[in-house]
């Protein structure tokens, strides 16, 4: 018989070692549910896995018995609906790491607790410290560094090279709450004035660090995945197209105009001071308007365009920019000179075009935001391009041009119980239109 889209995944293996390493027990036919997170904001995936056992180790349940305290090592292989259906396996394969473990309610020969999961990443980065001077060193290569300390594995083509060199001291601080930090003033190498703006995160497939302006190009680089949203109840007749089916979905967000103004996504206005020369930047050099030729690249193709007298990027020049953002430039705090910067030697960074660029970048990209459901795709990590196609209101026949298109995965997350599988996202992008 066809595997259904949504029936349970098997458990191939879902077994938990001790601390020591000496005793594992198998957990597959005491986990009741399983859930599994990613997400573009989060350095560390995680999980969450529901038991009720029955095993015991050393005549005791393996809560005590192994003991669980927290640290131990759990693998899970799982197969999944859509790789049964195609006869394949092991597709979902992941290890993780107790963090805690929750709600332990102990019955007659049996005990029932969830135990939250983490990856190795997300506990090392809690035992390390950034100490050592970065001496104009690209933003890339200070995250690689990072990468190292926490003992990451990841593919070169997975950190995406920074244009800009950076002198930088961890002062004491933890390498994955530094490196959010630094991706927002990164810009891409050969990046244009609109391009700044990186994200940290991971997957079960390793650590990424990429711009924003780069996952919009991936659109036409990458293999997209499709699903289609129907009302209609009844099985589709392709079986592969059933793995393909939006089972629900719901617009969380589409374009909040204020919010985007007291964020400065459309305009902001930079004053710095330089205590060097006791300076402040000029007015008619600080207003950003990400506009024109170098506008950022483009998630969907904006059908409908605002009407001019509303169109609150059209700024009218005796008004003052949406946001205003001051600061004081590092010069010679930790070098004279900054290589890269000979125009400005003195001056670390400059930060006049580059946040005003982030500050943009990262409001756009969340201007549509979609919650959708379909059928559990472990191939899908947070970061991946989805296209998704949506019928009008009156008619089945006919797509929404407007709310279909391309999409980024922001959060993604898998879940299993023994009688269904499913995957939930939620996806953004900047621009209405196919």
């Amino acid at each position: 018989m066809a595997a259904a889209p949504t029936q349970g995944s098997t458990y191939d293996k879902i077994k938990i070692y001790s601390l020591d390493g000496k005793t594992d027990v198998d957990l597959r036919l005491g986990v009741v549910g399983f859930q599994y997170f990613e997400d573009l904001y989060s350095p560390a995936i995680s999980a969450k896995m529901m038991v009720a056992n029955t095993e015991t180790v050393n005549g005791k349940g393996v809560y005590n018995g192994l003991p669980i305290r927290g640290g131990e090592k759990v693998e899970i292989e799982i197969t999944t609906p859509i790789e049964e259906h195609r006869e394949e396996s092991g597709q979902f394969k992941v290890t993780l790491y107790v963090n805690r473990m929750t709600d332990y309610v102990q019955e007659k020969q049996k005990e029932v607790f969830t135990l939250d999961l983490i990856s190795k990443e997300g506990i090392t980065n809690l035992n390390k410290r950034v100490v050592k001077k970065y001496k104009a060193k690209k933003i890339s290569d200070i995250i690689k560094d990072f990468l190292k300390m926490v003992e990451c594995e990841y593919e070169d083509d997975d950190i995406e090279n920074t244009e800009n060199a950076y002198n930088f001291i961890g002062n004491m601080r933890k390498p994955f709450t530094l490196a959010p930090m630094l991706a927002s003033r990164a810009i891409p190498e050969g990046g244009k004035s609109t391009s700044a703006g990186f994200l940290f995160w991971q997957t079960r497939k390793g650590m990424k660090f990429k711009s924003i302006e780069k996952l919009c190009k991936d659109k036409n680089e990458q293999k997209v995945e499709e699903y289609v949203f129907s009302r209609d109840n009844i099985p589709l007749v392709d079986p592969e197209k059933s793995f393909r089916k939006v089972l629900s979905y719901s617009v969380a967000n589409n374009n909040d105009v204020t919010g985007s103004q007291m964020r400065g996504e459309y305009s902001t206005y930079r004053i710095y001071f330089n205590p060097n020369d006791l300076t402040f930047t000029q007015p008619h050099e600080s207003v950003f308007k990400p506009e024109g030729d170098t506008e950022q690249e483009k998630m969907g193709s904006e059908e409908t365009p605002i009407p001019d007298e509303v169109d609150p990027k059209k700024i009218p020049k005796p008004e003052m920019a949406h946001r205003i953002v001051t600061g004081v430039y590092s010069c010679g705090t930790l070098e004279e000179k900054v290589e890269g910067n000979d125009d400005k030697a003195k001056i670390n960074m400059d930060e006049k075009e580059d946040v005003s660029q982030a500050i943009s970048r990262y409001s756009s990209i969340f201007t549509q935001q979609v919650i959708l459901q379909v059928p559990v795709n472990t191939a899908l990590c947070a970061g991946d391009i989805i296209k998704c196609d949506f019928p009008q209101v009156s008619t089945e026949d006919e797509m929404d041009d407007a709310q279909s298109g391309l999409y980024i995965i922001k959060e993604i997350s898998h879940f299993f119980v023994a009688n269904r599988s499913y995957s939930a996202m939620r996806l953004i992008r900047d621009t209405s239109g196919v």
